[in-house]
């Protein structure tokens, strides 16, 4: 009967750091998003500049150096938002393979002790 009550206890404990580890990977997404459409912002500004310092020639800040800087900065972004997802994801699978073995080990101790 104790050995019973000590494995719910062990399962819901698990099961909460589960939910709570399944939070962290929604915040993570979340986060890359959100520094993807940031880096979006700044790389529209960085074009709107380029495209008003085109007229401009030479100097360090030309319509051309801009525009790379923006293209850039684009794609170093979508690079971030695509390794956050990674993780998370990788977060997601490793948390469900584990409650999977869990449940797959409590299966074999409750076969064993019935």
């Amino acid at each position: 009967m104790a050995e019973s009550r000590r494995d719910g206890v062990a399962g819901a404990l698990l099961a909460v750091e589960e939910v709570g580890a399944r939070a962290v990977a929604a915040r993570l997404r979340e986060t890359g998003e959100q520094v993807a459409t940031d880096a979006g912002t700044l790389a529209d500004a960085l074009d709107a500049a380029a495209g008003a310092a085109a007229g401009v020639a030479g100097g360090l800040v030309c319509g051309a150096a801009l525009a790379e800087c923006a293209d850039l900065l684009s794609r170093r972004a979508g690079d971030c938002r695509d390794e956050v997802e990674g993780v998370a994801h990788g977060m997601d699978r490793a948390l469900t393979m584990l409650a999977e073995a869990d449940q797959e080990v409590a299966r074999r101790v409750g076969g064993r002790a019935g």
